[in-house]
């Protein structure tokens, strides 16, 4: 979505502003002493308040809605109802506004699109107002949000984060006579490890070590940019951990027989999906719990974890981080108050303990509810319980860098893999990302 498309977003949305501005207001008004939570001063009987109808945004469908988010904030709050709309951002033209839908809530974290769209709201003065305790969130994503909003504003809190982990299967390991993968690990541990279970046997080829399929590895980092976020010229070639990465990239795939037969399977085949089968002895990844125990309760897989591979040194001992899930409110909400009493209900360690529970990593840092992790899935006690996963919750994220506002579509088109799979000179790799990354900018800021 270029310039003149979030020009015509914000003359929608202007032009909606206007109309339910009064509306808002009322509603401001009415809400206030509601929104304040730890106060019995600031509470109110759910029965006395105004019911309201929220319109929330995901990208996932209509039965996920109703169990994640429909189905317990209406058992928490009767007077709200919660009605969906499901779109990606970059559809949200053609999927909501053009059927003059105008959501109150999105699943999304902050972005450079939404903010130009002038869509999202400052959450400053509701956290001020309730007294919302910001240190309970995990900080390196908060951190991010903060500095990816508004200057002086808050536009997004985060709400469900990736897990990541060294997934093996020990099966393959006692194939080959090797020791098991243990927590804290070095990269270069792991690439040389992944040489002893890298093979054949038993009529059956065994791949080492799947390195994920985003660069998840540059995620370890605190200098993970590519793209400067305040000139917005690309820095590829100046960026010394990308250089390493690649590096990593092309030592993972040299190993014989770890490797793919085209550059699309390369890019394309999963590790998740390598390990279920069978076939894999280590995948860098995305941890899956919920995934492997069903692999194992199907055709009994062998698995567990260990953290995910260190950089070191220089770098630091970081797992992988990414904004992952967030929640906003929009400026464009007739009930702003009940829309960030939703927020504070989804990040209350009451909602989050399910979620945890469940499997998804908390965005709150509270022991208790980390501790909670997969133990409400039904193979706990069976598969579970004995699994490292601490290796998945105990890890301290990376700080996440800033991002240059136009850095997905300088970055467009600029990729590494086939270089990689066709084994050209990593320096070589690098220059020609760093002249198509060139090319893209020249032609992204002449438009905006």
């Amino acid at each position: 979505m270029r310039k003149n498309g979030f020009i015509l977003l914000s003359i929608l949305f202007s032009l909606f502003l206007v109309v339910g501005c009064s509306s808002s207001e009322s509603d401001n008004n009415s809400s206030t002493s509601a929104q304040t939570t730890g106060s019995d001063e600031g509470q109110e009987k759910e029965d006395e308040l105004e019911p309201v109808t929220l319109l929330m945004m995901t990208h996932w469908n209509d039965e996920q809605f109703a169990t994640y988010f429909k189905e317990p904030i209406e058992a928490k709050f009767d007077h709200i109802t919660m009605e969906h709309v499901q779109s990606r951002w970059d559809e949200i033209e053609e999927n909501v506004f053009a059927k003059q839908l105008y959501p109150d809530l999105i699943m999304t974290s902050v972005s450079a699109e939404y903010l130009e769209m002038e869509l999202l709201l400052d959450l400053t003065p509701y956290i001020e107002e309730t007294g919302f305790d910001l240190e309970r969130l995990e900080p390196s994503i908060l951190d991010y949000l903060k500095e990816q909003s508004n200057e002086g504003e808050l536009n997004g809190l985060p709400l469900i984060r990736p897990e990541y982990a060294l997934v093996y299967n020990p099966d393959i390991f006692d194939l080959f006579g090797v020791d098991y993968p243990t927590d804290d690990m070095s990269w270069d541990e792991v690439i040389e490890l992944a040489r002893k279970v890298t093979g054949e046997m038993g009529g059956v080829q065994y791949r080492g070590l799947h390195p994920g399929n985003f660069d998840f590895m540059m995620r370890q980092t605190e200098t993970a940019k590519l793209v400067d976020p305040d000139t917005h010229e690309p820095i590829i070639d100046k960026n010394e951990a990308f250089k390493i990465y690649l590096q990593r990239l092309e030592e993972i795939y040299a190993i014989p027989g770890n490797s793919f037969d085209t550059v699309e399977e390369m890019k394309d085949e999963r590790g998740v999906d390598l390990m279920r089968r069978g076939q894999l002895a280590m995948a860098a990844d995305r941890a899956f719990a919920g995934a492997y125990v069903g692999a194992a309760v199907d055709n009994g897989l062998n698995f567990d974890f260990v953290t995910y591979p260190r950089w070191g040194g220089e770098f630091g001992d970081y797992g992988p981080n990414e904004p992952g899930n967030g929640i906003v409110a929009t400026t464009s909400s007739k009930h702003p108050r009940e829309a960030f009493r939703v927020i504070e209900y989804l990040l209350s360690d009451e909602y989050q303990m399910v979620k945890s529970e469940n499997g998804d990593l908390p965005s709150v840092v509270t022991p208790e509810v980390r501790e909670a992790f997969m133990k409400g899935n039904e193979h706990y006690d069976d598969i579970l319980k004995d699994k490292n996963l601490e290796a998945i919750t105990d890890v301290e994220p990376a700080p996440l860098p800033r991002m240059s506002q136009y850095e997905s579509e300088i970055m467009e088109g600029v990729d590494y893999r086939e270089g990689i799979f066709e084994g050209r000179d990593i320096n070589t790799i690098i220059r020609e990302m760093q002249d198509k990354a060139e090319g893209n900018m020249k032609s992204v800021l002449s438009k905006n």
